[in-house]
C-alpha cells in the first residue's frame, strides 16, 4: 500500500476586515499584469497583537502541534538548503535567499508611520491543467467556499466588498523560486466565512458608531408578509385617507 502523503497545514484566521476581496469572481489581472488562469484572493487586516497571536497559535499538523511561524521558519531553512544546491554561478548572482514576510505592515499615508495593523494575503488559482499523471491535460477549475455567519453556504448574487468582516480558512505551503531565490509560505485560500457583510456601498451599524439599543427590530419575514397583504389590496382605497402636509 502506498504511503499517504503529508496533509497540508490547515488553519483558520481570526476575524478581521477584508481588504480588496476578490472571492466571488476570479480576478484576471490587467493588460500589464495579466492573470490568464484567474485568481481568487482576499487580504485580511489585523492588529499587530492579533497577528502575533495568530502566527504563534499551534494547530495539529501531521501528528504534532505546529504554528504558522514555525512552519515559516522551517520554510526558510529549507530554502537555504535548496539555495546551497544551486550551481555556483547562480548562487554568486543571487547572493542569498530573499524571504517574503508572512504579512505586510500597514502605513499611514500622511505620516508614513506604521498604523499598528498588518495584512495577510490569501489566494488561490481559479483554473489550470493537470500536468502529470493519468489525468495529464485535463482542465480544472476551483473556487473558495463561502459561508455566512451561521455557517450556511452563500450562493450567487452576493457581492462581498471591502470592509466586510470574517474569517479565512487556508492551507499553508512553503515555496522556493530557484530563479530569484524568493521564498516563504503561500497562504492558499480555501474558504471564507462572512460575519459582517458590506455590499454595493452599504455600511455596517458599527462603522457609523451605532450600538445595540432596545427598540425596533427588523425582521424581513414580517415585512414580506406586509408586502403580500399590500399586493392583495392594490387599488382599494375605501375607508382610508392619504396624509397631507398638515399631518406632519
Amino acid at each position: 500500500m502506498a504511503k499517504d502523503s503529508k496533509k497540508p497545514f490547515s488553519s483558520i484566521s481570526p476575524r478581521g476586515p477584508f481588504v480588496y476581496p476578490k472571492i466571488t469572481e476570479p480576478d484576471y489581472g490587467s493588460k500589464d499584469y495579466p492573470k490568464p488562469e484567474g485568481e481568487y484572493s482576499v487580504r485580511l487586516r489585523l492588529t499587530t497583537a492579533e497577528a502575533d497571536e495568530f502566527v504563534n497559535r499551534k494547530v495539529d499538523f501531521n501528528g504534532t502541534k505546529t504554528s504558522l511561524q514555525e512552519l515559516y521558519d522551517e520554510a526558510l531553512r529549507d530554502a537555504e538548503r535548496q539555495f546551497g544546491e544551486l550551481k555556483v554561478e547562480s548562487r554568486k548572482k543571487l547572493k542569498e535567499i530573499k524571504p517574503n514576510d508572512l504579512y505586510t505592515v500597514c502605513y499611514d499615508k500622511e505620516t508614513e508611520e506604521p498604523t499598528g495593523e498588518v495584512e495577510f494575503k490569501f489566494k488561490r488559482t481559479a483554473s489550470g491543467t493537470v500536468k502529470n499523471g493519468p489525468r495529464a491535460g485535463t482542465k480544472w477549475t476551483a473556487k473558495p467556499d463561502l459561508f455566512d455567519a451561521k455557517g450556511r453556504k452563500i450562493g450567487k448574487g452576493v457581492n462581498i466588498w471591502g470592509g466586510s468582516e470574517g474569517k479565512v480558512a487556508f492551507h499553508a505551503s512553503p515555496y522556493f523560486v530557484a530563479g530569484t531565490a524568493a521564498c516563504g509560505l503561500t497562504l492558499r485560500l480555501q474558504g471564507v466565512q462572512v460575519i459582517e457583510l458590506v455590499s454595493n456601498g452599504s455600511r455596517s451599524a458599527d462603522s457609523y458608531g451605532f450600538g445595540e439599543e432596545e427598540g425596533f427590530g427588523y425582521d424581513p419575514d414580517d415585512y414580506r408578509q406586509d408586502e403580500d397583504k399590500s399586493d392583495d389590496n392594490d387599488g382599494d382605497t375605501s375607508g382610508g385617507s392619504s396624509a397631507g402636509e398638515d399631518d406632519f
